[in-house]
């Protein structure tokens, strides 16, 4: 059962499922939360043939913010990655870690956050982004991707949500973010921001409909599962009929998820 009509009006469902969730809830106060996910926590190294990657790790000092892939950074004694200098190129020492200082803090403490930038083996020019993202026991981890995309300055000129073929299994739904920011009168970055939801035993490109999932799940199975957020992200061209950039979303999607799925039609 798939709910692709629902998340077209998904107010006056989620506000029904919300009701009768906390109706149930008062009564039933044996909700398991459980580590079960969909994807394993883990970024692979390449993608085939295709692809190399490196995580990016970013520094913790409130006063220094940037970011280094694992490459860039030598580890001291103790195995630490350690950021070895601030903008202005003075001595740093922040901890790197998963993700950025503001994420850390605004996110519950046990959300695992992954993220790697993925060189084209044959045109080292051609880089894309990934990241995984698996709720802690709050669930309150992973939200809106619109959100974040807006907050950073991007403009969402348009989203789609595109198939990407698979090798074993159904097509995975992906959806699009056309975005753009603009840096100066000179300049206008031009991106994609491509995504999905993966749940203990189900994918989707909605959040609407993720949250639709996790109250049915609430209610009729007595369990709340953890659910992963994974997303490719990219350059494109200004021209927003030039759909060339799907092809390298389709390419990274289709070589990624087997590698983290533990669902069994994507093995």
């Amino acid at each position: 059962m798939r709910l692709t009509s629902w998340w077209k009006k998904p107010g006056p469902v989620l506000f029904c499922l919300f009701v009768l969730t906390s109706f149930l809830l008062l009564f039933t106060v044996d909700v398991t939360v459980t580590d079960e996910a969909g994807v394993r926590a883990m970024l692979p190294r390449t993608l085939g043939s295709a692809w190399s990657g490196d995580d990016v790790l970013f520094c913790q000092n409130p006063h220094c913010g940037r970011s280094w892939l694992t490459r860039q950074v030598t580890p001291d004694e103790a195995g630490l990655r350690i950021c070895p200098e601030n903008w202005q190129g003075e001595a740093c020492g922040g901890e790197l870690y998963t993700m950025s200082l503001g994420e850390k803090i605004a996110l519950p403490a046990d959300t695992v956050m992954l993220k790697k930038q993925y060189v084209k083996m044959d045109n080292p020019e051609e880089t894309v982004f990934t990241s995984v993202v698996l709720s802690g026991r709050e669930r309150s981890s992973i939200h809106r991707p619109e959100v974040c995309m807006v907050a950073q300055g991007n403009v969402i000129e348009s989203r789609e949500v595109i198939s990407v073929p698979m090798q074993k299994g159904p097509p995975l739904k992906v959806m699009v973010m056309h975005l753009s920011r603009r840096f100066s009168p000179q300049y206008t970055r031009h991106s994609y921001y491509a995504y999905f939801f993966v749940g203990r035993d189900r994918t989707t490109p909605y959040h609407a409909e993720r949250l639709i999932w996790m109250a049915l799940d609430r209610i009729f199975r007595n369990v709340a599962h953890q659910w992963a957020y994974i997303a490719v992200s990219g350059e494109r061209d200004a021209d927003l009929e030039n759909k060339e950039h799907y092809d390298e979303i389709r390419d990274v999607v289709s070589r990624l998820y087997p590698e983290i799925s533990l669902l069994d039609n994507a093995k």
